[in-house]
């Protein structure tokens, strides 16, 4: 009976590569209107609509996050030359003291919070982030000229 509902919502989301596992989020969603639903509020199909599409669109929502974060190496190593950004990054840096390569290096490259250089450099949070701030602006001095 709501078959032709799920079919319906994945032809109105154009969705064609994977049709089965969408279908499936369609079945999950379906269920899971049924077990929520409450006749006092409304009518069951209408209901039963909204909820599908939404776990439809979820899915689709994570399968589009998941290609944003992939990057193919192979892809941008004939446009990249590793030492050059190497050397670009040494230049950018070169304009900086040594407290704020310090603060650029462990937010961008080992990826710590503010927070937690605040902490390792017995500095405030206010304080790691002023300096954070000042050290992108050289750095964006520098490649302006």
């Amino acid at each position: 009976m709501y078959e032709g509902m799920i079919v319906n919502q994945i032809k109105k989301l154009g969705i064609r590569q994977d049709y089965e596992e969408y279908y499936q989020c369609g079945l999950i969603g379906l269920w899971h209107a049924y077990e929520r639903f409450d006749a006092k509020k409304g009518y069951f199909p209408a209901y039963a609509l909204v909820t599908v599409r939404g776990y439809i669109l979820e899915r689709l929502k994570k399968e589009f996050t998941v290609q944003e974060r992939c990057v193919c190496v192979g892809e941008y190593e004939d446009i990249f030359h590793f030492e050059d950004v190497e050397m670009k990054v040494k230049d950018f840096m070169s304009v900086l003291d040594e407290k704020e390569k310090y603060i650029i290096f462990e937010r961008f490259f080992v990826g710590k919070t503010m927070g937690e250089i605040a902490l390792e450099t017995e500095m405030t949070y206010y304080q790691v982030r002023w300096m954070y701030r000042q050290a992108l602006e050289k750095m964006r001095d520098s490649v302006r000229g």
